[in-house]
């Protein structure tokens, strides 16, 4: 009985270990995610083959100050000023965009400049917007299909 109980003590023990090695190395494959330093809204998903895409955008900063108080709450701030880069294929650049006091930009695109020379009904292309505020970087995915 006492050399069985010996060899459970072994087992558990071997467990704890590797079980322990498997966490650490787990920590190593952890990306630090950090919050995004502004909040961005995209307007405009399904558009006809012959008119052009038409995405509308606004950036807000989002102040928390007053997060605890029910009668406050959390105010969102309008980004004038924003310099934004719009992106496909995660490599080619295919607009910038300024967003003015309101924190609004629109972008207005045909579908040859985002890739598609013969848009058909079903396709769909994946946007990228990106920029940084307050030396953070972000960056917002936004699918634009045809009708």
């Amino acid at each position: 009985m006492k050399k069985s109980f010996n060899i459970y003590l072994v087992l558990a023990a071997f467990a704890t270990i590797a079980f322990t090695q498997s966490c650490v190395e787990a920590e190593d494959l952890v990306t630090p995610n950090v919050a995004a330093p502004v909040l961005v809204l995209l307007e405009g998903t399904s558009f006809d083959a012959e008119s052009p895409v038409t995405v509308g955008s606004k950036f807000l900063e989002l102040d928390k100050t007053n997060i605890l108080d029910h009668t406050k709450g959390i105010d969102s701030i309008p980004v004038p000023n924003l310099d934004i880069a719009v992106f496909i294929n995660n490599t080619d650049e295919i607009a910038k965009l300024i967003t003015d006091t309101s924190g609004s930009a629109e972008l207005i695109i045909s579908w040859a400049d985002l890739g598609l020379a013969e848009a058909k009904s079903g396709n769909q292309v994946r946007l990228e917007f990106t920029g940084t505020y307050k030396n953070v970087a972000f960056r917002k995915y936004h699918t634009v299909r045809v009708n």
